[in-house]
């Protein structure tokens, strides 16, 4: 029987948990978890917590207690994954298995800490920390373990992380909040600052995945979205446009641009040579924002790749570096 080892990728906006031994994934959903507040009893945890958010009587709190790609609340973080493994069949006595979280590339020491803190407490024996950009590259099959340089950009929902990699580890790296979240909220405030409608964030991403892009469009499509006028406070629509939301878009996508450049401003210059053929590889759900990939042509001069099915590339990287870890 093949040992276990668990794969953690705890994001901002869903966690999902790969076991090797059964070789799938066993927990995708929202990395939310809801209370009662005066027993501080977990009622629910993942896609339930979530969707109720908002929608609470004053006695329940849903809590996210990842930020931007980084614990926020680790008392949080503990009962949100305390409780989904117990309810995968991972309860505390069954734990003595190797776990691998993921990690912006540059993240602090703080952090690093936390996980290894988290780990500990859940009763995990072997613990390791892998750089999000590193397993995306890894899982869509774009690492080399050649002095070759590799640039990748993952774009989730909490945070976009950027990693120059050379012989399978990262020489280069930066990441930036602007990410998937980003988008909604900025997308969420536009709405409510120069068409005076409050909408919630579930209504900015139904906007963004709906009509979202920066492509150069040949016609403006029209969305309707509902929500309370802040004028007179009561329910109301309106129709919102795709050039709008582009216009809204485009200084976020601008910002991850220059975060790339400084990475490539960083690199040894043997190794920037290697980008006028490999170019940068786009994974993440974020990188599905229709014409990223030909803004990052443009505005880097360097050829862009975006893989098939990005937002599974760390999901893929467990499966493809967890068994070198094993042997």
């Amino acid at each position: 029987m093949r040992k276990e080892f668990l794969g953690v990728d705890l994001g901002s906006d869903k966690t999902s948990i790969y076991s090797f031994q059964q070789n799938r994934v066993i927990f995708s959903e929202a990395t939310a978890i809801a209370y009662e507040k005066t027993s501080k009893e977990v009622t629910e945890v993942g896609f339930l917590a979530e969707k109720i958010r908002g929608k609470t009587p004053f006695h329940y709190q849903v809590v996210h207690p990842v930020i931007n790609g980084l614990i926020y609340d680790d008392d949080a973080a503990y009962d949100f994954l305390n409780t989904v493994l117990s309810r995968v069949g991972f309860s505390k006595r069954k734990r003595g298995v190797n776990i691998m979280f993921t990690a912006p590339s540059n993240c602090g020491k703080v952090h690093k800490k936390m996980l290894l803190a988290l780990a500990k407490k859940l009763g995990f024996k072997n613990v390791y920390i892998e750089s999000q950009a590193k397993l995306s590259g890894i899982g869509i099959g774009e690492i080399s373990f050649a002095p070759v340089a590799t640039l990748i950009a993952d774009i989730g929902s909490g945070i976009t992380d950027i990693a120059l990699l050379s012989m399978g580890e990262v020489v280069t790296a930066d990441s930036t909040a602007i990410a998937g979240d980003t988008f909604d909220e900025a997308i969420r405030r536009y709405v409510i600052q120069k068409q005076h409608l409050k909408i919630s964030l579930k209504t900015a991403e139904y906007i963004k995945m709906k009509i979202g892009s920066i492509r150069e469009l040949s016609e403006n499509r029209l969305v309707e979205i509902k929500g309370r006028d802040t004028v007179t406070s009561l329910p109301s629509s309106i129709l919102i446009s795709s050039g709008e939301i582009k216009n809204v878009l485009l200084s976020l996508v601008n910002y991850i641009s220059l975060k790339i450049t400084d990475v490539i401003s960083a690199t040894p210059s043997d190794l920037v040579a290697d980008l006028t053929k490999n170019g940068l590889i786009l994974s993440g759900g974020g990188a599905l924002l229709p014409g990223l990939k030909e803004y990052f042509q443009k505005s880097l001069s360097i050829p862009v790749k975006l893989v098939d099915r990005p937002q599974e590339a760390i999901i893929e990287g467990f499966k493809n570096l967890i068994p070198r870890l094993i042997k």
